[in-house]
């Protein structure tokens, strides 16, 4: 039969089976006429006509077989007596649509996060063709490469600081970011409106221009279509509006809302060559390998390192390399993406083991209709199909409610994760989401709608069950014992001293214009006032300012050189974290003097104070006080005139590894200028009052200052373990949903058990066994495979334990409390879920269970 014929039989069934009906019928009569005429009564000639033609059900299904629709006919019959079935069993119905869609969703939204921050390409023109510097750091360095390399277009970006801009009421605070002249352009993103930078436009004695975001466009500007050509006042300086970029655009951070030419001043010495900070990319060129240009990188290190005013140690840029710009945006979230991917994956396979046991439970319950349906011809094919379409109907079902949940799973997802999560905004559910959610509806239908058909010709169900609560099991342990490992290092760090003490002290940030923020004489002059100004304020204590907050995320160190610990030529210099703070750092914050004198309010001499863990450091056997250090690039130095207390001025983890120690410098002898200052004010009752007035009093004493990130010492604490809180919060919630969903499924075999044994378990009460026999009958089996999945689980668990060995704070990997804890609560979790049955089993009544058996 042609395949257009076939296609008609198939959309236009009803048609043609009408066309059938009518032909035979035709037939029917014409061989009762031939009849008639040979003079036999109408009724004997009906019999005969039937009796010649033969039945004709028969004959309607040979043809129908003769079109080659005959699988489409009996799919059509699977799928309408498989949703009748389905709407008729509602309960058992509802409950796998619920597991299925809980499974789904969570597994689109964890692809959906690990497709957005680790897979799917940077949306820039040829993204395989950008990369990531590593190891430079500096404008010096940056401006040598970008004009001798031959093989890559290097380009570079400050990161995000905040900019102000004159507003209705007073100066608004806007993020943005200083960037190369050829940033957009290695990008390969151009502008919606005007122009980019152009070559040149970071050179000193350039017109200075301004590029906006698109949201700053709208928002503040209102989307003037004007807009560009206009002047723009930035910290006090005039610039040109150039060009507005598409709403798509916002490298390198989210919160980038404006870009100005970086200022690239081979005469100004300390900032060009001593000043870090300067993150830089390229575009290798076309027929360049990363191969290539690395080594190109390689050979410019030594002469890069020739060209500093002063000398640099030998081991400078011997890190230096380049690798692909997207692995290096994302290294720092590469394992907790996976973690999560992995953590959505194990509830999704405990979820499929879940709707796979409730239909072997279900086939079980029929099959006095499928004998039936077997002594009527059916073949085992034919009836595993029909096991398999209801899988299907149930997991299209439900992976279309998974869809629907995975928005707002991932919506929870994105909210939990800390903003700062590299390329978050990208992540949506998209087409390939979509089709990722698809894939896996099909698999979990074929998979547990093929584990009940597999079942039917070879597994019992006594068996079936026991492995369904041994893989439930499993799957349970190892993400209780990921979750507790999480949640028992997130207890430490919490745990954790921070060497002040936070209660009653509310920070701020200030930021003064750029005349006042270049000087730091003027910088230490708005402190001292700011200082009086808000001392009168009732409650207030204590008045600090300073140039980076503890457990601030920015950074704040210097190359030092200490007379007791010269480096030779090949290693680095020592670096220190660096405070440059007022006299009244101490006290405001609690930080405990332990040796020698705090800082006067007029420091003469250049000194500055060290924590004691420094001091133990570099004096282990002797008293620091009266030793010196200075900045590598200043010639003076600075002497040491008291120790503190250690304190937790990076993250509660502690500094990063190349930090070697902690000095306390004054205001007025700063190492470098202050864009901001940071306030910490201690005062006596509420500080909810002065968080709201705050901004005002500031403005009040320094109108051309920009108040923001007014809050708690408490709350600015919690931000810093944001990350390692909403990760183990995340996986702690997801594996709270697999415990649920495998004291379900246990809760589900068991009950089964009891049901398909209820005839033997009634004689054995009739034949004298004591309901606690019963009992313990039914529930031995049940724990030994909960038993049997916690071994194995806790295996899997110590194998990959160190693969989130970098994500721990204050344990091993390997806990033996996390690893024990989990077992535990799944089996009092077995236990529990087994009660409901095993009540039923000990309530059996012997002569009914064998009347009805």
């Amino acid at each position: 039969m042609s395949w257009p014929k076939k296609l008609r039989a198939i959309f236009q069934r009803q048609s043609v089976e009408q066309e059938l009906h009518a032909e035979l019928a035709d037939h029917l009569a014409t061989e009762m006429d031939q009849l008639i005429a040979q003079g036999i009564a109408p009724a004997e000639a009906r019999r005969r006509a039937r009796a010649t033609m033969g039945h004709l059900g028969q004959i309607e299904e040979e043809c129908r077989d003769a079109r080659g629709t005959l699988a489409w006919d009996q799919f059509q019959q699977d799928l309408t007596f498989g949703a009748r079935l389905l709407a008729r069993h509602r309960t058992f119905s509802l409950m796998a649509l619920a597991t299925i869609a809980l499974g789904i969703g969570s597994a689109t939204a964890g692809f959906s996060l690990l497709d957005g921050v680790l897979i799917r390409p940077l949306p820039f023109p040829a993204p395989e063709r950008l990369v990531a510097a590593d190891g430079l750091g500096m404008r010096g360095p940056f401006a040598t490469l970008r004009a001798q390399s031959q093989l890559a277009d290097y380009a570079a970006h400050l990161g995000t600081r905040p900019f102000h801009i004159p507003g209705p009421e007073g100066l608004e605070r806007h993020e943005g970011s200083e960037v190369s002249a050829n940033f957009f352009r290695v990008l390969g993103i151009g502008p919606q409106l005007g122009r980019t930078f152009a070559d040149g436009e970071d050179q000193p004695g350039k017109h200075r221009v301004a590029v906006l975001s698109h949201r700053l466009w709208q928002q503040r500007f209102r989307g003037r279509a004007n807009l560009v050509g206009q002047p723009l006042m930035l910290d006090e300086v005039t610039y040109e509006i150039i060009g507005i970029m598409p709403a798509s655009f916002t490298f390198p951070s989210t919160t980038a809302q404006l870009w100005v030419p970086i200022n690239l001043d081979p005469r100004a010495v300390g900032p060009y060559w001593g000043s870090g900070g300067v993150t830089v990319f390229g575009r290798t060129k076309p027929g360049a390998s990363l191969t290539s240009a690395n080594a190109e990188l390689r050979a410019w290190i030594p002469r890069i390192r020739a060209m500093f005013p002063w000398r640099m140690p030998d081991a400078w840029g011997t890190e230096a390399a380049l690798k692909d710009l997207r692995t290096s945006l994302v290294s720092g979230t590469r394992v907790q993406a996976l973690l999560l991917f992995a953590v959505v994956g194990l509830v999704l396979l405990i979820a499929m083991v879940n709707v796979a046991n409730l239909l072997v439970g279900q086939t079980s319950a029929r099959q006095r209709e499928m004998a039936m349906r077997a002594s009527l011809g059916a073949t085992y094919g034919r009836l595993a199909r029909q096991l398999i379409t209801e899988a299907l109907l149930l997991a299209i079902a439900g992976g279309l409610l998974g869809m629907a949940l995975a928005y707002a799973e991932l919506a929870v997802l994105k909210h939990l994760l800390p903003a700062e999560t590299p390329r978050l905004d990208e992540v949506w559910v998209d087409a390939r989401a979509l089709a990722f959610s698809a894939l896996t509806a099909l698999v979990a239908g074929l998979f547990f709608g093929g584990l009940p058909a597999w079942r039917l010709r070879r597994s019992p169900v006594k068996s079936m069950g026991h492995w369904l609560i041994t893989t439930e099991a499993a799957f349970a342990t190892i993400l209780l014992v990921g979750a507790t490992l999480l949640l028992r290092s997130l207890w430490i760090l919490l745990q954790v001293s921070p060497g002040f003490r936070p209660e009653g002290v509310v920070t701020a940030e200030v930021s003064p214009s750029p005349t006042v923020a270049a000087s730091i004489a003027k910088t230490t002059a708005l402190a001292a006032s700011l200082r009086e100004k808000l001392a009168a304020y009732p409650g207030v204590r204590q008045v600090a300012a300073m140039n980076v907050l503890p457990l601030s995320p920015d950074i704040s160190a210097f190359a030092a050189a200490i007379e007791d610990h010269p480096r030779p030529p090949q290693a680095p210099a020592i670096s220190l974290w660096s405070t440059s703070t007022a006299p009244e750092h101490l006290a405001a914050l609690s930080i405990p003097l332990l040796a020698g004198r705090g800082f006067a309010i007029q420091e003469k001499a250049p000194v500055v104070l060290i924590s004691q863990a420094t001091a133990r450091k570099f004096w282990p056997n002797g008293n620091a006080l009266g030793r010196r250090l200075r900045p590598v690039w200043e010639k003076e130095w600075r002497t040491i005139v008291g120790i503190v207390g250690d304190t937790k001025n990076y993250s509660l983890a502690g500094p990063p590894e190349w930090v070697e120690g902690e000095v306390y410098v004054p205001l007025a002898q700063a190492v470098t200028a202050m864009p901001a200052l940071k306030l910490a004010i201690r005062l006596t009752g509420d500080p909810a009052a002065l968080v709201r007035q705050l901004p005002a009093l500031v403005r009040a004493e320094c109108p051309t200052c920009a108040t923001s990130q007014v809050m708690r010492m408490e709350e600015w604490m919690a931000r810093s373990t944001q990350a390692p809180r909403s990760l183990a919060w995340l996986v702690g919630g997801f594996a709270l949903l697999a415990l649920t969903l495998a004291a379900i499924g246990i809760y589900g075999v068991v009950s089964q058990g009891v049901l398909r044994r209820t005839r033997e378990l009634g004689i054995r009460i009739a034949l004298g066994a004591t309901r606690p026999n019963v009992a313990w009958l039914v529930l031995r089996a049940n724990l030994g495979a909960t038993l049997a999945g916690i071994v194995l689980g806790l295996a899997a668990a110590w194998m990959t334990a160190r693969w989130i060995s970098s994500l721990l704070y204050g344990i091993a990997a390997h806990d033996w409390p996390s690893f024990s804890a989990p077992g535990a609560v799944l089996l009092l979790m077995a236990l529990l879920a087994s009660l409901p049955p095993l009540w039923r089993a000990t309530r059996i009544d012997p002569a009914r269970a064998l009347r009805e058996s």
